[in-house]
């Protein structure tokens, strides 16, 4: 019911939709040196995500029946972002066809501060800079204390193709301990639009998460975003995890759009 009420919501406010140049982020788990213009709303909505995780003795299956993040336009080429994930889950599943849920939880939730400090001309080497921070927010069950997490991003917006890079860090505490933990984060995404269909992309990620003491967690995703009315993007990914602490594999589903007046970019 509350999935399809958002749904729904995002449906009845296309009306409001202005339409704007806009690069989903979405399928992604890093992002890109840029941010939504001065006083603009975007909305990164995930219709649906899926993972699966295998144990020795079961399979872990989470269900994302939808995932939210906004991002709001501050003055000073700046946002701030706020983003959270639904998760049903079922720890000790048997197979997909059959499911029992017997979790239930927000995950990934976070909200941080983007600005962009150095915009270079498009079609350049000279990489776009820009800084997000921000506050972990435990609500996934069993966790507690509020994380820190900063990351540098470059952005090359070449010819034939785009280039997102993100490197950081921070804290964070994992599940059941009370003791923090150093956090090492990094991605890189390709983003290939095809010849004569520029409003079809191919994408393409690969990401990496080091908590402190624990194995790499790194996974590679590739997928599509393709441009609709009013300027919505959708998107539709796969992804793998590279080891056996990743994710074994999952799939993921969404859109992104925007809503406001457009003003030129540095107008407050």
């Amino acid at each position: 019911m509350k999935v399809s009420l958002l749904v729904i919501l995002c449906i009845t406010i296309q009306g409001f939709i202005i339409p704007t140049e806009v690069l989903a982020l979405r399928p992604f788990v890093t992002t890109d040196a840029d941010v939504v213009e001065t006083n603009l709303v975007e909305i990164e909505y995930g219709i649906f995500g899926l993972h699966v995780q295998k144990h020795p003795d079961h399979d872990e299956l989470t269900l994302e029946p939808s995932s939210m993040r906004f991002n709001y336009g501050l003055p000073w080429d700046s946002e701030i972002v706020l983003e959270t994930v639904g998760q049903l889950i079922d720890s000790k599943n048997e197979g997909i066809s059959h499911t029992n849920i017997n979790e239930k939880q927000f995950a990934n939730s976070a909200a941080s501060y983007k600005k962009v400090w150095w915009r270079a001309e498009s079609g350049g080497w000279i990489p776009n800079f820009a800084t997000e921070t921000g506050a972990l927010i435990p609500t996934e069950k069993g966790t507690s204390g509020v994380g820190f997490e900063g990351t540098g991003i470059f952005s090359w917006y070449l010819k034939n193709f785009t280039c997102h890079m993100t490197l950081g860090g921070g804290t964070t505490t994992e599940d059941f301990e009370h003791n923090k933990h150093g956090l090492f984060v990094y991605g890189l995404i390709l983003d290939v639009p095809i010849p004569r269909y520029n409003k079809f992309h191919f994408v393409t990620e690969y990401s990496g998460e080091k908590i402190e003491n624990a194995v790499l967690d790194h996974q590679l995703l590739g997928g599509m975003l393709w441009e609709g009315p009013k300027a919505i993007v959708f998107d539709m990914a796969g992804f793998a995890g590279l080891n056996a602490e990743s994710v074994d594999w999952g799939m993921t589903m969404g859109m992104t759009f925007t809503i406001g007046k457009t003003k030129k970019r540095g107008e407050l």
